[in-house]
């Protein structure tokens, strides 16, 4: 049987981090009760949780997921700023190079917030659970899935925590605990089968530590190298956060992963494909310790594939699609989960089947195709080391040269990197690169490429200045980058 008239007024979420609060706040407006099921207990402050190691390394939001931060909780944003972070042009403020060349800067580019993984899961934390119909119960675990006799709708869960088990019914369920899901388990005990599991290793290592952020600086507000591959292997960033800190992060692929000591680490960042990074730091002031973090894998869970799927359980966040952090899409990727759960809820509550007519289905195929765009762009990026291991799609190396010409393209032409900008912010779909004036701006530059050493026809060298400036920014001790 379907959830008794009580049951159906009262959401469950499983999990406490950025994807389970946003999915709380949008059922907060559809349902009496929402109960979010945390495993472990919540720091009070700007901390990171043990369960989600990877706060503690940077992360960007794109500015889709800005937007829709900013239109679920009005004025944090302003908050955020208010405290310390950073609202900025990202094609302004940000200093790219990018798979071996350098962004051109200019003025109008995509919105993003500079701000610690946890000071931002903490005031959105805040905001949730200050909600009056919202609650959080901590250290609790969800053991199975709770159905009708048919099995074919999710009647609630059965639930262990410090009071040892009890069940809790609901009218929806959704699962945003990340990576460690038990959701293919469950379903296959319920006559499902497990969904179809596609993976890309990249065998990832992440070393971050904070540092004081020089005074006065403002050459720009991020710095971000990627190396080109397959020659370089190594990435990092450096971010302004709250506190007047920067961020670090240094990573690499395959083994090639940063140390977690001082002399490691600046060593690790000598080493990157330019030699920036590493003036920018070498005379900085550390904050803390080096901290490391490792994903051997990209990992979606096609749900939306399955022959059958039961109603009223649906699935979003790293759950579903855990991306490379590298490429820094899996807030915003949560953020778009979220508004489309609310959507289609709000839908769902005024047609005739209600909650149950199609809502889980639905949902996932929807969700599939904003992750199918961030899992080509980073997947066709990747795949470009032959040591990644994952399927290679016909004609990858043709789309892999394109790619590289276009990145290669925005080094140079304004107008090419907005459009690239566009995209990449989820302002728009894949169609933002089929504008004509793109299309055959790459197309003249695809065609340039055959004939022009790379060196002539784009920016290997030279970290741009910001608008306005005439000369590149000097490294925080008044060294010339060399380049």
């Amino acid at each position: 049987m379907l959830p008794n008239e009580r049951g159906a007024r009262q959401a469950i979420v499983i999990g406490g981090s950025m994807a389970g609060l946003l999915s709380a706040r949008v059922l907060s407006e559809h349902f009496e009760k929402v109960i979010i099921l945390e495993r472990e207990r919540l720091p009070e402050g700007p901390e990171a949780r043990k369960n989600a190691p990877q706060g503690r390394h940077i992360h960007a939001l794109l500015e889709a997921g800005l937007t829709v931060l900013d239109g679920l909780f009005p004025g944090l944003v302003q908050d955020l700023v208010h405290e310390g972070a950073d609202l900025v042009d990202l094609a302004r403020d940000a200093a790219w190079f990018q798979s071996g060349s350098w962004k051109v800067r200019y003025e109008g580019g995509p919105r993003s917030i500079l701000v610690s993984r946890p000071f931002l899961e903490w005031k959105v934390r805040a905001r949730v659970t200050a909600l009056p119909n919202v609650e959080v119960w901590q250290g609790y675990g969800v053991e199975e899935l709770l159905t009708d006799a048919s099995r074919t709708h999710v009647t609630g869960a059965k639930v262990k925590g410090p009071e040892g088990e009890r069940t809790l019914e609901g009218g929806l369920v959704v699962d945003t605990s990340g990576r460690g899901s038990r959701a293919p388990h469950w379903l296959e005990e319920l006559g499902y089968g497990r969904p179809e599991e596609e993976q890309v290793g990249i065998d990832l290592g992440y070393t971050s530590r904070l540092y004081e952020r020089p005074a006065s600086f403002d050459a720009w507000k991020i710095l971000v190298v990627n190396g080109r591959a397959p020659e370089a292997k190594r990435s990092g960033f450096i971010s302004n956060v709250e506190g007047g800190r920067w961020i670090v992060s240094l990573n690499g692929y395959f083994g090639d992963h940063a140390p977690a000591d001082d002399e490691g680490f600046l060593e690790f960042a000598r080493g990157l494909p330019t030699p920036h990074l590493y003036e920018y730091i070498r005379d900085a002031k550390p904050l803390s310790t080096p901290v490391s973090h490792k994903i051997p894998t990209s990992r979606w869970m096609h749900y939306e594939k399955m022959a059958r799927f039961p109603e009223g359980f649906v699935l979003l966040g790293d759950t579903v699609c855990a991306l490379n952090p590298v490429f820094g899409q899996g807030m915003t990727v949560a953020c778009l989960g979220a508004k489309l759960l609310g959507e289609k809820v709000a839908r769902a509550r005024t047609s005739p089947g209600g909650l149950h007519a199609g809502l889980a289905r639905g949902f996932q195929k929807e969700l599939s195709k904003i992750v199918g765009l961030c899992w080509f762009l980073t997947t066709t990026m990747d795949l470009a080391y032959p040591e990644t291991r994952g399927k290679r799609p016909f004609g990858l190396k043709a789309v892999q040269w394109s790619v590289q010409n276009m990145i290669d393209l925005t080094s140079l032409d304004a107008k090419a990197c907005h459009a690239f900008y566009e995209v990449l912010h989820m302002r728009k779909g894949m169609e933002g690169l089929l504008q004509p004036g793109f299309v055959s701006a790459l197309m003249a530059y695809n065609l340039k490429s055959l004939f022009v050493p790379r060196e002539q026809r784009a920016n290997l060298t030279t970290l741009p200045p910001a608008p306005g400036r005439t000369a590149p920014p000097a490294a925080p001790n008044g060294r010339d980058v060399a380049a």
